[in-house]
């Protein structure tokens, strides 16, 4: 089959994640309409308890794989290795769950959504082999078919039968039925017969993958460890303001970051081909795209974000509206440190990154309990701020050295 051109793939693959994750955005807000804020509570609850197990599941393989042009590892040693991921984070998601005092209903969604998400990781080595095959569209095809069965099976089982538990079964059945009969179908046509798992590459992928999965964790905890800090040191409801707050600026985030991931592939092959200057061509074009949509993003927050907050949340919100710009700001060093790391592991900087990664929570923990507690939800910013300042200069020292380094690699 022919490959998509790289402009056609960062459409396809923008547009079917936008779509996917704007469903799933939707079901967060269906569900108080449909069964109450008790049920939406319990669903928060299960996205957030599975959060970290979720990363583990993916096991951080999707770069490594899309960018492995040499083909160092069999597309069936990926799924295999796809596979104990998910089964080893389902299990320490259980495990967790004996440590805290839920409810058997609680147990019940969260166990349930945990299945869901390893449906997500069980996909995403597909979309890796769709990916490196340059045909982005299938992956858009299964981003749309999915979030419509998400919105339709979800919202349809919890309105007949008001239960919570009935809604996440019912999404996680359509997931593994899409990925099944299509994502997999589609995805087994670029596998060549005879194709088989090795298991001494297999032993190996886990153990060089084994950092990058550390950083995954410690990056998704920099992030996160500031509003842990905010709830801590004020209550629920501040947490509430500002995560309302900074609800839209989701779109900005995803919307940044998807635009990169098609373009691990064309990098990959271009540092195989000793094509230094094509290299860094890529590397000057995302440089300036982002600046160029920096500098909207801000102007068109600036001008309309107290405006759209105040629409959406009500009159109640309007004296955090202030911080909806520097928030932004934060969002888009998030997406710059998404497209940083990427980079880093198409050169295989996996020491690097995993010094990246454990700087950044050392440096969010220390400036979340001196700053939040101080400054609020100015706290929160200014921590993020100095926690993704400090993890991008650093990438961008790794990804400089290797480039003056380029023919010892």
């Amino acid at each position: 089959m022919k490959e998509k051109s790289t402009l056609a793939n960062i459409f396809y693959n923008s547009f079917g994640t936008m779509f996917y994750y704007g469903c799933q955005w939707l079901t967060t807000i269906l569900i108080v309409r449909l069964s109450g804020y008790q049920d939406a509570g319990n669903y928060s609850l299960a996205m957030t308890f599975t959060a970290a197990f979720a990363i583990f599941a993916l096991f951080n393989t999707r770069q490594y794989q899309v960018s492995d042009v040499k083909g160092e590892y069999s597309d069936r040693t990926y799924i295999l290795s796809r596979y104990i991921a998910m089964g080893a984070a389902f299990l320490l998601c259980a495990i967790g769950l004996l440590f805290n005092a839920y409810t058997p209903y609680q147990w019940g969604v969260i166990l349930l959504y945990m299945v869901f998400k390893c449906g997500e990781a069980w996909v995403d080595v597909y979309h890796g082999i769709c990916q490196k095959k340059g045909r982005m569209d299938f992956i858009c095809y299964s981003f749309l078919m999915r979030g419509m069965l998400m919105i339709v099976s979800f919202c349809g089982l919890i309105y007949i039968t008001g239960n919570l538990m009935y809604g996440v079964l019912a999404m996680t059945v359509t997931t593994f039925l899409v990925i099944y009969f299509y994502d997999r179908h589609m995805a087994l046509k670029f596998v060549e017969e005879g194709d088989k798992a090795d298991l001494n590459g297999l032993k190996t992928l886990v153990v060089i993958l084994i950092p990058l999965v550390i950083v995954a964790v410690t990056n998704n905890l920099s992030i996160s460890l500031p509003k842990y800090f905010l709830e801590r040191y004020f209550d629920e409801t501040v947490l509430g303001y500002y995560s309302s707050v900074a609800t839209p600026s989701m779109i900005v985030q995803v919307g940044a970051s998807t635009i990169f991931i098609p373009l691990i592939t064309p990098l990959a092959d271009k540092l195989l081909s000793d094509d230094k200057k094509g290299f860094a061509g890529i590397l000057k074009k995302v440089f300036l795209a982002f600046v160029v949509l920096s500098v909207l993003a801000v102007i068109v927050s600036f001008l309309l974000g107290e405006w759209f907050l105040v629409q959406v949340f009500g009159e109640e919100i309007r004296p955090y509206a202030y911080l909806f710009v520097p928030i932004i700001t934060t969002t888009l060093l998030i997406s710059i440190n998404a497209c940083l790391f990427p980079v880093c592991t198409v050169f295989r900087e996996i020491k690097g990154q995993l010094f990246v990664g454990i700087f950044g929570i050392i440096s969010s923990l220390a400036a979340s309990m001196v700053l939040v507690k101080r400054y609020c939800m100015d706290g929160v910013v200014i921590a993020l701020l100095i926690t993704l300042g400090i993890q991008i200069i650093i990438e961008i020292y790794l990804v400089f050295r290797r480039m003056k380094r380029w023919k010892e690699i």
